[in-house]
C-alpha cells in the first residue's frame, strides 16, 4: 500500500526542479547533481505515488495533471520543511524556548536583572520567559526537582544543592523602616535599641523567607527581641503597614524602589557586615544544555556584580 512515507523531501525538491524548468538536465544542474540520478529519484517517486508526474515526448518534457496539480502541494512542502528546519536550528542557538525563571520579590527592582532581561527579550522575541514568584528557601528545592531552570533569589543561610551553581548579581542591605512622623527620622544611623521596645511589623516565619531569617539573626546578634505587632507576607505588605502607623520594620534597602511617602529608610547603626544581603543567580547545572536557558543565564552572568548593580542606600 503506498503512502506520504514513500515520498521523501529530496524526491520533491527534485520533482519542483523539474516541472518548472521542464528540461531534466537543466534541472539537474540547477540541483549539483547528475542527471541519471535525479531520473532515478522522479521514477521512484512516481512509483512510490502510483501516478505518473510527467510526460515525455522525445527531449520534451511536460506535467502530467496530476504533477500540474501536485506542484502546489510539493512548494507548499518544502516550504514548511524549510520553515521547520529554520526552527529548529533557532532553537538550537537559544533563540526559540521557554526559561522556566523562578524570582524574589526585589529581583526585577535591581537594574542588573530588570535591564538584562529587557535586552533578552529584545533579542530573543522567540522565548517565552515563564516567571514565577518565589521565597528563597523552598526554591532550593525546586531547582533541585528542575522545576526551575534558574532563580533570582536571597540564599542566606541556606546552602546551595551540590548540583546547581550561583553568582551574585547584585548587592543591597537591609535596612530600618520608620513610619515618616517618627521621633528619629532625622537620625542618618538608627541603633536597634532605640527602637527595641516599640511596635514591629515582621515578615511572616512560615513563608522560608532568607531575608526573614537574615532579620531574625540581625535581632539575636544585637541581643534584643522585637515587639511583633503584626506580620504580612512580602515586603510591600510590611511597607503598606509601616506608612500605616502599625510599627516600624527591617526591610532590603533594594524596596526602596517602591515609592510610600509616608515612610522612611534608615541605616541600622550595627556591624555593616550583619546588614549586607545581596540577590544571587542560582541555576542548575542541568540548565547549561539547554541553548535557551543557557544564553539567559551567560546574559545574567556578564552583568552580575557590576559597580552600578549596587543598590544605592538613602537616608
Amino acid at each position: 500500500m503506498k503512502g506520504p512515507d514513500q515520498v521523501s523531501l529530496r524526491q520533491l525538491r527534485c520533482f519542483v526542479a523539474v516541472a518548472e524548468e521542464l528540461h531534466f538536465r537543466r534541472a539537474a544542474d540547477r540541483l549539483a547533481m547528475r542527471q541519471p540520478p535525479l531520473t532515478q529519484r522522479i521514477q521512484d517517486m512516481e512509483r512510490g505515488l502510483g501516478v505518473a508526474l510527467f510526460r515525455r515526448i522525445g527531449n520534451k518534457v511536460e506535467l502530467t495533471d496530476a504533477g500540474r496539480t501536485l506542484l502546489a502541494s510539493a512548494r507548499e512542502t518544502l516550504k514548511h520543511a524549510e520553515d521547520f528546519y529554520d526552527v529548529a536550528q533557532r532553537a538550537a542557538r537559544g533563540e526559540y524556548g521557554q526559561v522556566k525563571i523562578g524570582l524574589t520579590i526585589t529581583a526585577l527592582f535591581f537594574d542588573a536583572v530588570r535591564q538584562t532581561m529587557r535586552e533578552f527579550q529584545r533579542q530573543h522575541p522567540g522565548v517565552s520567559l515563564d516567571l514565577t514568584l518565589i521565597n528563597s528557601i523552598p526554591a532550593l528545592d525546586a531547582l533541585r526537582q528542575r522545576e526551575f531552570d534558574m532563580c533570582l533569589m536571597r540564599v542566606f543561610p541556606a546552602p546551595v544543592p551540590g548540583d546547581c551553581e550561583q553568582i551574585v548579581m547584585a548587592r543591597d542591605r537591609v535596612m530600618l523602616v520608620l513610619p515618616a512622623e517618627h521621633p528619629l527620622r532625622a537620625l542618618p544611623r538608627v541603633p536597634l535599641s532605640a527602637i527595641a521596645d516599640e511596635g514591629f511589623v515582621a515578615l511572616s516565619d512560615k513563608r522560608g523567607m532568607a531575608i526573614q531569617r537574615q532579620i531574625a539573626s540581625l535581632w539575636q546578634r544585637a541581643g534584643m527581641t522585637p515587639r511583633v505587632m503584626q506580620e504580612a507576607d512580602n515586603g510591600p505588605a510590611v511597607l503598606a503597614l509601616v506608612a500605616g502607623g502599625f510599627g516600624n520594620a527591617i526591610l532590603p534597602g533594594a524596596l526602596q524602589a517602591i515609592r510610600f511617602d509616608h515612610v522612611v529608610w534608615k541605616t541600622i547603626d550595627i556591624d555593616e557586615r550583619l546588614t549586607e544581603s545581596s540577590l544571587n543567580l542560582v541555576y542548575h547545572k542541568d540548565a547549561l544544555r539547554e541553548p535557551t536557558a543557557a544564553t539567559l543565564i551567560d546574559c545574567l552572568r556578564r552583568r552580575a556584580c557590576e559597580p552600578t548593580n549596587v543598590i544605592r542606600q538613602c537616608g
